[in-house]
Parts: C-alpha cells; sequence; structure tokens
C-alpha cells in the first residue's frame, strides 16, 4: 500500500497534459452513484480528450498535480525507474495520480474547476493535499472566497474542507443533464484549509 510520502504535488506543466486527460478519463467512468447513470457519465467523458484540450483548458487557470515518487510513465503504461532516464537518455515524467486547477479571472474569487483522482490512487487523502494546496496558494493570493460545481461525489470532500451549498447546479453535456452542487468557502484569515 503506497505511503503518503510516496507522493509529491507539483505545478502543471503543458506535459502532463495527457496524463491529465487520462485521470480525468478514467475518475469519472469509475464514478459508482444512484444519480448517475451509465448515459450520464459516457456525456461526462465519452473518451480521454487530446493533449491540447488539456494543455488549453489549463493554460487559462492554475493547476497542480499530485505524481507517484519513482513511477514514471512511457506510453500509457507505469514503469519503475529512480533516474527518469529510459537508457536512451530520453526523459520520463513522474505519474500522474490526480490533479486540480483554480480559474483565476474572477477578481477576489477563485473557481475550482476540477478535482479528479485516478481510481487506483483514490482514498489516500490526495485530493485533501491537493485542495490544501489551492487554499494556501488562493490565500496568498488575497483571495477572499473559493467556489465549485460539485458532484453528488465530490459535495462530502468540499464540505469537510468548509464549503457551503449554494444551491443546486445543472450541466448539459451531449443531451444529458449532469445534477451537482454550486458550493462556496469565505477565506477569512482564521479560517485554514483542513485536507
Amino acid at each position: 500500500m503506497p505511503q503518503d510520502s510516496d507522493y509529491q504535488i507539483v505545478a502543471f506543466q503543458p506535459a502532463h497534459a495527457r496524463q491529465v486527460s487520462l485521470v480525468f478519463h478514467e475518475a469519472v467512468t469509475a464514478i459508482k452513484h444512484p444519480r448517475y447513470s451509465p448515459e450520464q457519465l459516457n456525456a461526462w467523458s465519452r473518451a480521454p480528450r487530446s493533449e491540447k484540450h488539456w494543455q488549453l483548458r489549463l493554460a487559462r487557470s492554475r493547476g497542480w498535480v499530485v505524481v507517484r515518487k519513482g513511477m514514471v510513465v512511457e506510453g500509457p503504461t507505469a514503469v519503475q525507474s529512480a533516474s527518469g532516464q529510459d537508457g536512451t537518455g530520453a526523459n520520463r515524467l513522474p505519474l500522474c495520480c490526480g490533479f486540480i486547477n483554480i480559474e483565476t479571472g474572477f477578481g477576489s474569487r477563485g473557481y475550482i474547476d476540477s478535482l479528479y483522482i485516478a481510481p487506483a490512487h483514490q482514498g489516500l487523502g490526495l485530493a485533501g493535499r491537493l485542495y490544501a494546496t489551492v487554499e494556501l496558494w488562493a490565500r496568498e493570493q488575497g483571495y477572499d472566497r473559493l467556489t465549485v460545481d460539485a458532484s453528488y461525489v465530490s459535495r462530502p470532500l468540499f464540505e469537510k474542507w468548509g464549503f457551503i451549498l449554494e444551491r443546486r447546479s445543472y450541466q448539459q453535456k451531449l443531451g444529458q443533464v449532469i445534477a451537482g452542487f454550486s458550493m462556496y468557502k469565505p477565506l477569512g484569515h482564521h479560517a485554514a484549509a483542513r485536507p
């Protein structure tokens, strides 16, 4: 079983885009919740999106990925490597296990656009570590509020982290309506992140 110290949070780089796409798709298709039908999950993520899609989407925000130390990727498969080299001199990226991003174009508030953890790495506290990174960064920027459109799956996490339900939300994707919750968290000077 991996330990907390086996993971590291690093700033998103465009080279992470392919892995982010896979994490997103795997996390969505693994959702088992009575409020989401197979048709809704298919509309949410029919297939992994292109690297370009994620590079453009995350270029408009600030993002972080959580990587597994000692695991690197070459193609779609993770392999062990201490050096990060494949013998030919080509660098390989650490295995991306999850990601978060915050859109920053809203004045003094940040909108958490995405928070996804690969199914094989869920339940290890990685979402909390990513969230704590975002909240700390938002406080350093002087943001006074964080907002998110949470799913039925992520709502309990955001509530644990101090978010307050504002209203139900609905997104339409490929003819399917996907229900969720608009939530917010005031960032007072004395309220700290709780991963």
